[in-house]
């Protein structure tokens, strides 16, 4: 028996943080980064909250968020007690809640604490991770990502502002825009996929290709930029229902590894794994003829999905590899060991089309190191 979740509700639009002004929670913990506190962004949550309630604020959260972080956060909570918990900014903060929000239901578990789980809002900053509406969080420990996955880590509500991507650099718009390609990439060719997940995928992959570029050169236009915003929202429940693959287990290693951006990591291994895995080459075609390439055949569609990758990532001043990054050979051949380790225990190795020998890994892992 298989299951499709479609939590959590969904309020979208320029006026959509209105609906904070019909919560009745007395107490309200925001889990967020010190950058939405300084542009104000937090600010602009408070006001539309109960005028009555208490409300904390919790800003330490870092880009990659970390166990000492989550633990931080955790304390909070515990001291707190808060009857809702927001999650506001990029991927970060909604991933650091999302632990946050784990570790205190698997306490209350452990000593048998009868307690009502606090209503958990995501508000997204950026478009990209499409954490508001994953049961997933990915947290740093060490020079290691861990992904974690628990239906209970799902928000009951996520707010789509696309106010909040007026003023994001170039680079993030970039980084973000194609991590929302590989979401839906991956959730497409997962061997769990179904209908349901393909229909969003499908669709998040033909917005990115008809919108991201706009939105990376024009962030002031407001319909580019909403559409980037649902790309990353259906791409998101396509993943949270069907997995990720190997481009995401990889740069979760080389991301933590070398202090590269999740999203310029997805981006910088996507066209390698697509060769990779071959088993996906009929699916790869199928999005060529979605997006109008024409194919002959199944080799010739994998290609153009291929070189239509090869060129977004050109228009968007993504690295053709990890070498392009200055990051040094040697340094990378003695991390090979761990970076197999590492994507042999992520969980979104599991539904990966192809499961790739350690020969075939290091081929793939110094195809990406030097671009070609």
């Amino acid at each position: 028996m298989r299951e499709y979740f479609i939590k959590p509700k969904i309020k979208s639009g320029e006026d959509s943080l209105d609906c904070l002004k019909n919560l009745k929670y007395s107490s309200y913990l925001i889990v967020t980064d010190k950058a939405m506190v300084d542009l104000k962004i937090v600010d602009k949550i408070l006001e539309k909250l109960p005028k009555d309630s208490k409300v904390k604020i919790f800003k330490d959260v870092t880009p990659n968020p970390t166990a000492e972080i989550v633990e931080r956060g955790l304390k909070e909570m515990v001291y707190f007690s808060p009857q809702c918990v927001i999650g506001l900014g990029g991927g970060s903060p909604i991933d650091a809640c999302k632990g946050v929000l784990y570790f205190n239901l698997k306490i209350e578990d452990e000593l048998n604490i009868k307690k009502e789980k606090p209503y958990f809002i995501a508000i997204p900053t950026t478009s990209g991770t499409g954490s508001e509406v994953t049961s997933y969080s990915v947290i740093t420990v060490g020079n290691k990502k861990i992904a974690l996955a628990n239906e209970k880590m799902l928000p009951d509500l996520a707010i789509l502002n696309p106010e909040f991507m007026k003023t994001l650099p170039s680079k993030i718009i970039a980084d973000t825009g194609m991590d929302v390609l590989t979401h839906a990439l991956e959730a497409y060719v997962s061997t769990i996929s179904t209908p349901f997940t393909d229909a969003s995928a499908k669709e998040a992959i033909k917005i990115i290709k008809e919108n991201l570029v706009n939105h990376f050169k024009n962030p002031q236009l407001l319909s580019p930029r909403e559409k980037i915003q649902y790309a990353s929202c259906m791409a998101g429940m396509a993943f949270n229902n069907s997995s990720l693959g190997i481009n995401h287990s990889i740069a979760h290693s080389i991301g933590a590894k070398f202090h590269i951006s999740h999203g310029r990591a997805n981006a910088i291994v996507m066209p390698y794994v697509i060769e990779a895995n071959t088993k996906a080459w009929e699916k790869y075609s199928e999005l060529s003829k979605l997006l109008e390439f024409n194919p002959t055949d199944i080799e010739s569609g994998k290609n153009l999905f291929n070189n239509f990758i090869k060129k977004l990532k050109e228009n968007l001043d993504i690295e053709k590899g990890l070498r392009d990054l200055g990051i040094d050979f040697e340094e990378f051949k003695n991390k090979i060991p761990e970076i197999l380790s590492d994507i042999k225990v992520d969980i979104c190795t599991e539904y990966n089309p192809n499961r790739l020998s350690d020969e075939e890994y290091i081929k793939l892992l110094l195809n990406i190191y030097f671009g070609e």
